[in-house]
């Protein structure tokens, strides 16, 4: 049986489904989630590590992938570049949005590129970060972030309020300890309870999320009448059904996402 992918965009749950004997409806949920990040010529929108190697233009580039939530190394040629800090030369990475779609971000480097390559390695994806926590004294129990973007998607860590950070099992944990279920409801020991902490996590945009719900309802329909265009009702009236590739209320909602960098 089909099980989810690390790149759907939404669940199951999603659609009202609690059985999927047959895996047919994973299936369609995983096909038109790879059709939207095609459509938006992105690999992925979920945190995640890229690698970007450019030659020749100006003192700036374009990332291909956003929104970029840390840069892990820059090099020109073989020279390592670190980041401007006010005393000294460095690149400078434009500031991310808040709230997404975003937009692709800059980065300017310290001087003009030539033949040298040059060669970036950073994360990029929807996250919300260091988002405050409080563990109910009544723990263990459900406790849910709040997802103010779109819903939770991949845990990125907990941390507690001094920066020292939690570990991640699979059930039952102990203090210190965390475990997460696939809905994003994150447990902790009754011996964390009354404590605060910082979550990181990974998020699908809700206009995203909206638009593959809607995409993957208007597939099932078809499924009823497979390579019918139009059918009459008692001679009265006719329904006409439009069939595209890429629906225009899909579109509508992916182009603020689309990504017009080629990758690297």
């Amino acid at each position: 049986m089909a099980g989810p992918s690390p790149f759907d965009l939404v669940r199951l749950a999603d659609l009202g489904v609690s059985e999927d004997p047959d895996g047919s409806t994973q299936r369609l949920i995983t096909a038109v989630s790879r059709t939207i990040l095609t459509a938006l010529n992105r690999p992925a929108i979920l945190p995640q590590s890229y690698t970007e190697i450019r030659t020749g233009g100006g003192s700036s580039l374009l990332l291909a992938n956003w929104p970029v939530t840390a840069i892990t190394k820059v090099t020109i040629g073989s020279a390592s570049v670190s980041a401007a800090n006010g005393f000294g030369s460095g690149y400078v990475l434009q500031p991310a949005d808040d709230a997404p779609p975003g937009r692709p971000p800059l980065l300017t480097l310290p001087a003009r590129l030539g033949s040298a390559p040059v060669k970036v390695t950073y994360t990029a994806g929807y996250q919300v970060s260091a988002e405050p926590m409080p563990i109910p004294p009544g723990a263990p129990c459900a406790v849910y972030p709040v997802q103010p973007y779109g819903a939770w998607a991949s845990d990125l860590g907990v941390v507690y309020r001094t920066g020292e950070a939690l570990t991640r099992v699979e059930r039952g944990p102990a203090r210190g300890q965390y475990a997460v279920d696939d809905a994003g409801g994150y447990f902790f020991s009754s011996k964390d309870g009354g404590a605060t902490v910082a979550i990181t996590y990974g998020y699908v945009p809700a206009d995203l999320a909206n638009a593959a719900l809607d995409w993957i309802r208007d597939r099932m329909a078809y499924a009823e009448r497979v390579g019918m265009q139009s059918k009459s009702l008692g001679g009265q009236e006719t329904v006409s059904y439009r069939i595209t590739a890429l629906p225009d209320f899909v579109s509508a909602a992916l182009q603020p996402y689309r990504s017009v960098v080629p990758p690297c």
